[in-house]
């Protein structure tokens, strides 16, 4: 008799199993677009691994620019991974439909220089230290960049040209996107930039990419050759505060031997560029759960330097990086899409 109890209760806890416990979704292989500075993740064996093994998803991807993305045929993928929220605003004014949409990961737009030009810069007011973390005054280094002040008049007589920024071209991609919206703020008194305004500006902005020439498309491509080629060719670049975060772990023996050279500087203020998964079929929704997997969160913080809701933002200990600010607060609004439309034109 115990013997048929025991087998009774043994089913009866089985079937309570199979009714609490919802079986694993069926595995699918996810298409889209991505933006590059996110490619280290998705590559990573760790997150492949977790996607599969506890989510059954597989993500593919071709990396493109934020703005190229949302304005090219995306009709064969199943997302796109752009990193800010302006991309999504032009996928919706452009006929886009989503099933979902959400922000996953945020970063501040900093700037990244070499030490010979940092120390130019402090003598000229423009960068400052405090506590260990550099700032770079954005309404003094506008000015200096819209009035065509020279290297050597700063007394950088080892590099050529004028005092610029170099950037991502902010009509694809999302870093040089969002530091057109900064230095049109700065040009404009630190103050959110509109169409009431941009006039004001308008004449300084267009002097000042006609200088820049040609610009890159791909973040990721432009931080790897800013670290290549060295301060003559890139003497200052904006980017985002992941990519040097995320170098410090991927590819620590080289981080050792460049550190102490390479400045990461947060211009004051900034602006959080905001990485949207934008989900184009119901299948694909499921990434966003994926995505915000407290496991994901604390790996894309931990390894990949995106800062997220589980990593709580602040942790600067992770890092074994010089000059990371363990708070972001000097944050400026990105002028409304009519406007950065309208400024993106202009600097075409």
């Amino acid at each position: 008799m115990k013997k048929r109890y025991w087998g009774l209760a043994i089913l009866a806890a089985i079937i309570i199993a199979i009714l609490i416990i919802p079986p694993k979704a069926d595995p699918i292989e996810l298409q889209g677009y991505l933006g590059g500075e996110k490619s280290g993740l998705l590559a990573s064996t760790a997150f492949k691994e977790e996607m599969a093994d506890e989510h059954q998803l597989t993500f593919d991807y071709k990396i493109l620019g934020s703005y190229k993305m949302v304005q090219t045929d995306y009709s064969s993928q199943d997302y796109l991974f752009p990193s800010s929220q302006l991309a999504l605003e032009l996928f919706e004014r452009g006929g886009g439909t989503a099933v979902n949409d959400e922000i996953i990961f945020n970063t501040p737009i900093v700037l990244y220089s070499r030490k010979p030009i940092v120390d130019a810069l402090m003598q000229e007011g423009i960068v400052s230290e405090r506590e260990g973390v550099y700032y770079v005054d954005m309404e003094k280094l506008a000015r200096k960049m819209a009035d065509g002040v020279s290297w050597q008049a700063i007394g950088l007589s080892q590099l050529h040209g004028n005092l610029l920024v170099d950037t991502t071209d902010p009509n694809e991609s999302n870093s040089g996107n969002m530091f057109l919206g900064v230095l049109a703020n700065a040009l404009n008194g630190n103050q959110t930039v509109n169409m009431s305004t941009v006039a004001n500006i308008e004449e300084d902005l267009k002097k000042i990419y006609d200088s820049l020439g040609y610009m890159q498309t791909s973040s990721s491509d432009m931080f790897t050759q800013f670290l290549r080629q060295g301060i003559g060719a890139f003497p200052i670049i904006a980017g985002y505060e992941s990519q040097w975060l995320e170098f410090s772990k991927q590819e620590h023996e080289v981080y050792s031997s460049v550190k102490d050279d390479i400045y990461m500087l947060y211009p004051e203020p900034t602006v959080w560029s905001s990485h949207v998964y934008i989900a184009l079929i119901e299948e694909a929704e499921r990434g966003i759960d994926a995505l915000l997997d407290p496991d994901i969160q604390e790996m894309a913080w931990k390894e990949h330097g995106f800062r997220t809701i589980v990593s709580g933002s602040s942790d600067s200990d992770e890092f074994d990086v010089n000059g990371l600010a363990d708070e972001i607060t000097q944050i400026i609004p990105m002028p409304d899409i009519e406007t950065m439309l309208y400024l993106m034109d202009i600097i075409q």
